[in-house]
């Protein structure tokens, strides 16, 4: 009796261990982010995030999680931030909470370089904010004054006429977006045309019960971008292109698959088409526009999020990849200088056509970021979202067989104008 009163102990105390499958290990602060570590790789789906007011603060509870020994609190501290608290809620789930003056959303991503790291972005303090909106306001007011003092007025009309300076820029925009506005303004609508037959691999992202972003009801990232990828296969085919598609149908693909399918085919380009979201729905209205990405290590926490998102979306165990993988492949060869130029062609493009119809459309730019699917492409590859799902006004036109032609069209128009400039270097 004693026996068996212990064994059923034994499966309780097993049982109890065993719920909790993850070990919260460490608790810091880097680069105004809290950055947690675990123990072994983290689910997104066992992270919960919420916002509570009186007092405002931030509160993480994740699941299926043990609190390491000596992870403690008292040792954080940071500007904007009131207190940190970090507890054993229950057996298998750990609280954080981030106390603040004011109340702020964020929304807390996986790191690029290992899965074991949550990295949750803390709020500016007061001084902080006054001191970027000072920063922001002297670029804005230095900007005119250089133009007033380099031309007269009748020669800042003429050049407003120009094609080349149309578009207001804001200061704060990247160089690569500057070049990009530059060379949207340059071309013409006819695109010329190389000479050579070339094989392009048209790459329509997530598919099957992998429905990528979601906009609402029945809109999904996975059909929007389906459509979209067949056009750009109609428009190539007509340039007289050989096209491969990495799916056809509503049918997933691993991540790993979808390079080594363009490997395979020794195709001469790679282009992944995706679509945008924002977690924050106070912000659906506001965030939206176009942007092209090319595979590089950045610095900029916006692109990083972007690549986070899409990323945590398609990699499982199998297809993950280490930092040392992703590095040899960014940093080998003269890919990165050629997708970059294949990416600021396809955005021009895009742009133009889209903006002979439709206002209101934004250029975020061409840059680089850290994304899985482009990692192991033997030729220049490029990925783009071409809008914001969760904009109701991007997303309705996302929907529209015109918009979606004007995009493929853009695309298809970029890819040639950048193979035949290619030619042109080589020959």
């Amino acid at each position: 009796m004693k026996r068996f009163t212990l064994f059923l102990l034994w499966i309780t105390l097993s049982a109890t261990l065993l719920s909790a499958s993850n070990t919260l290990l460490k608790v810091e602060i880097k680069n105004k982010e809290l950055q947690l570590t675990f123990l072994s790789w983290l689910n997104n789906k066992d992270i919960k995030q919420m916002v509570l007011s009186n007092p405002a603060r931030q509160v993480i509870d994740i699941k299926n999680t043990r609190l390491g020994k000596g992870v403690r609190a008292s040792s954080l501290s940071c500007n904007g931030v009131s207190s940190f608290r970090i507890a054993q809620r229950r057996n298998n789930v750990v609280r954080i909470v981030v106390e603040t003056g004011s109340r702020y959303n964020c929304k807390g991503y996986q790191s690029m370089a290992s899965r074991t790291v949550y990295k949750i972005p803390l709020p500016e303090s007061a001084q902080e904010r006054i001191a970027s909106k000072q920063i922001a306001s002297k670029k804005n007011q230095a900007k005119p004054i250089k133009q007033s003092k380099k031309a007269p007025a009748k020669r800042v009309k003429r050049v407003k006429k120009s094609p080349i300076i149309t578009k207001k820029q804001s200061p704060k925009i990247e160089v690569a977006e500057e070049k990009t506005s530059i060379f949207a303004s340059l071309f013409d609508s006819s695109s010329p045309e190389p000479k050579r037959s070339y094989t392009i691999v048209v790459d329509a992202g997530h598919g099957g019960h992998d429905s990528g972003a979601i906009g609402s009801r029945r809109y999904y990232e996975k059909t929007v971008v389906l459509q979209i990828s067949k056009r750009v296969e109609k428009y190539l085919k007509k340039k007289g292109y050989k096209v491969k598609m990495t799916r056809s149908s509503d049918r997933f693909v691993k991540l790993k698959n979808r390079t080594h399918f363009a490997n395979r085919y020794k195709a001469d380009i790679f282009v992944s088409i995706h679509a945008n979201a924002i977690a924050n729905r106070k912000r659906f209205r506001k965030v939206h526009g176009i942007e092209t990405y090319f595979l590089q290590i950045t610095r900029s926490a916006r692109s990083q999020r972007v690549a986070a998102i899409e990323n945590s979306v398609v990699l499982d165990k199998n297809d993950y990849l280490s930092k040392n993988v992703i590095l040899k492949s960014v940093l080998s060869g003269p890919k990165i200088a050629l997708s970059h130029k294949l990416a600021i062609d396809v955005q021009s493009r895009m742009l133009s056509n889209v903006k002979k119809k439709y206002r209101w459309v934004k250029d975020n730019g061409v840059k680089p970021a850290p994304f899985w699917v482009l990692v192991g492409a033997q030729m220049p590859s490029i990925l783009v979202e071409v809008g914001y799902i969760t904009n109701p006004t991007e997303r309705k036109r996302l929907f529209s067989a015109d918009y979606q032609n004007r995009l493929a069209k853009g695309i298809a128009e970029g890819i040639s104008n950048y193979l035949a400039l290619r030619e042109k270097e080589m020959y």
